[in-house]
C-alpha cells in the first residue's frame, strides 16, 4: 500500500505524458498515409464507370466525368474527355497530384474577378493545360452577393425569392451571356477531343448551363441532361452542409432556407434557360448557329471527337 502511494502520482503522470505523446503520434501517422487515388472512370471497365462518374477528389467538389451518356441516335460520350467541377481554390496536395492523370489540355474558369480573388485556383506547379478565363456574371455577381450579405446580416429577406432569382439567372445566359459561352465552345473546338475541365465556384450553374448545352448539341435526350443537371444538388449542398449549419445557428432558419436554395438546383432553372434560347434566337440550331457562331464544320467537328 505505501508503494502505491508512493508511487501513485508519477505513475499518472507518466501515464497522462504517455497518452499526450500516442495522441500527436496517430496525428503524424495519420498526415502520412497516403490518400486513396482517385478512381478515374475512363480507365475502368464499361460496366463499373457510371458508378465512379463523380470523382472523389478530397478538396475539389462536384467533379464529374460526362462519359456515358447515350444520344438519341444510339452513339455514346466519351469518357475522360468531357470534366465540369466547382472550384479548385481548396484542392489537397493530394487532388494537385492527381490531376495531372486526366491529361488536361484545357481548364476553363467562368469565375468572376471578385470569386477568383477570393479564392484563387490551386493548380499543379508543372502543368501543362492551358487556363482560359471566361468571367461570367462578373458584376451581377458582386450585385447580388452584396444583396445577400445585407439581407443576412439584417434577417430581412422580405421580397426575396431565391429561385426566382436563380431562374433569371440562367434565362441571362442563353441571352446577355452568349459571348461567353460563344467563347466557350470555341475553346472545346479548339481542343480537338482533348480533356477540358470547365468550372465556377460551385460547379451547378454557370458550369451546368455549359454542359447542359453541350450535351444537347452532342443529342443527348433533354431528359437525360436534365438528370445530370440535377446531380449537382445533392452534391453541392452535401459541400456546404457545415456552412448552411453555422448560417441557420448565427442568422436564423429563413435565412439557412433561403441561402440552401440557391446552393441547389432545381429543374426549372435550367428548363427556364432552354426556353430562353428559343425566345432569343428562335430555335436551338440557331442558337448554335447565331448565338454561339458555331458552323456547321464545329458541330462535326465536336460530336465527332467527343461521341463513339
Amino acid at each position: 500500500m505505501s508503494w502505491n502511494n508512493h508511487r501513485g502520482a508519477p505513475v499518472k503522470k507518466s501515464l497522462g505524458a504517455w497518452a499526450v505523446a500516442a495522441c500527436l503520434a496517430a496525428v503524424v501517422i495519420i498526415q502520412f498515409i497516403p490518400s486513396q487515388p482517385v478512381v478515374l472512370p475512363a480507365e475502368l471497365p464499361p460496366a463499373q464507370r457510371a458508378a465512379h462518374r463523380v470523382l472523389a477528389f478530397e478538396g475539389i467538389t462536384n467533379f464529374r466525368d460526362l462519359g456515358g451518356y447515350t444520344t438519341s441516335d444510339g452513339k455514346t460520350v466519351r469518357w475522360g474527355r468531357l470534366y465540369r467541377s466547382g472550384d479548385l481554390s481548396e484542392a489537397s496536395r493530394s487532388d494537385l497530384q492527381q490531376l495531372p492523370e486526366l491529361g488536361l489540355g484545357t481548364v476553363v474558369d467562368f469565375r468572376s474577378g471578385a470569386e477568383k480573388t477570393q479564392a484563387p485556383d490551386q493548380l499543379p506547379e508543372a502543368h501543362t493545360f492551358e487556363v482560359v478565363e471566361i468571367p461570367t456574371l462578373d458584376q451581377g455577381n458582386a450585385a447580388i452577393f452584396e444583396d445577400l450579405k445585407q439581407r443576412i446580416d439584417s434577417g430581412d429577406f422580405e421580397g426575396f425569392d431565391a429561385n426566382a432569382l436563380m431562374e433569371e439567372a440562367n434565362r441571362q445566359f442563353a441571352g446577355e451571356f452568349t459571348p461567353q459561352f460563344r467563347q466557350f465552345f470555341h475553346t472545346l473546338v479548339a481542343a480537338e477531343g482533348s480533356p477540358v475541365l470547365w468550372h465556377c465556384t460551385a460547379g451547378k450553374d454557370r458550369t451546368g448551363f455549359a454542359a447542359a448545352v453541350l450535351l444537347e448539341l452532342l443529342g443527348v435526350p433533354r431528359s437525360t441532361i436534365l438528370d445530370d443537371y440535377m446531380l449537382s444538388d445533392a452534391l453541392s449542398r452535401e459541400a456546404h452542409s457545415r456552412d448552411l449549419t453555422l448560417l441557420r445557428l448565427f442568422k436564423g432558419e429563413e435565412a439557412e432556407r433561403q441561402i440552401a436554395i440557391m446552393m441547389g438546383v432545381n429543374r426549372p432553372w435550367l428548363e427556364a434557360a432552354f426556353a430562353s434560347i428559343d425566345e432569343n434566337w428562335g430555335s436551338f440550331d440557331a442558337y448554335l448557329r447565331d448565338g454561339l457562331q458555331l458552323s456547321q464544320a464545329d458541330i462535326d467537328s465536336l460530336r465527332n471527337n467527343l461521341l463513339e
